[in-house]
């Protein structure tokens, strides 16, 4: 008789799964691990944000600075616009000063011409005695102010521009021109566009 063959022996070696207490401890340190990359993204987060801040505060610095740096430019303006309008207020008083001495000058020596009959014509001639509209009157005669307004009124200016362009109040502009009509006796615009063409202060038209 043949012998059977002898089969192998199998294993019955079944690999252990790992205890429960064992996958308790991994799962922890899974979320350990999870929880330590959550506080660094925070952290992270938190570091940009204050960063911005930073940037944010030190942008409303400049800004801040740059206004009062502008306010102060301002004020430096207004300030120089203030100096130059009480220099032009000086000026004008010191011109109606001077046209005011000359008015009270002429009326002097006018009073002591009609009592001195035996002053000489020619220096009546000589002395700024006032004319009539039809009179050449000397232009030396008027101030700087005087000629400046003459020319502007018979170049067709209006009060209002004549002060724009010279710089003055309209006050001050009339106040010249009253000076200038009681200089010129002339009391009337068209009067004193004539006066400017026979003196040549302004070109003839055409």
């Amino acid at each position: 008789m043949k012998s059977k063959p002898v089969l192998p022996a199998c294993s019955t070696n079944i690999p252990s799964l790992p205890a429960d207490g064992d996958g308790g401890a991994i799962r922890k340190g899974n979320q350990d691990a999870g929880a330590a990359s959550q506080r660094v993204e925070i952290e992270q987060a938190e570091a940009r944000t204050e960063r911005a801040e930073r940037r944010t505060e030190e942008a409303r610095s400049r800004t801040e600075a740059a206004e009062t740096r502008t306010e102060q430019a301002e004020s430096r303006t207004e300030l120089a616009k203030t100096r130059t309008e009480q220099a032009e207020n000086r000026t004008e008083r010191a011109e109606m000063r001077t046209e005011q001495v000359e008015t009270i000058l002429q009326r002097v020596i006018d009073s002591r011409i009609a009592a001195r009959p035996e002053i000489s014509a020619g220096l009546q001639k000589a002395l700024p005695m006032p004319g009539n509209a039809d009179e050449k009157v000397p232009l030396e005669q008027l101030t700087k102010r005087q000629r400046e307004i003459l020319q502007l009124i018979a170049g067709g200016q209006n009060t209002k521009q004549t002060a724009d362009i010279l710089k003055l109040s309209p006050k001050t502009v009339e106040y010249h021109r009253m000076k200038l009509m009681n200089r010129l006796n002339i009391h009337d615009v068209p009067g004193l566009v004539r006066f400017a063409l026979r003196v040549g202060l302004i070109p003839p038209e055409g």
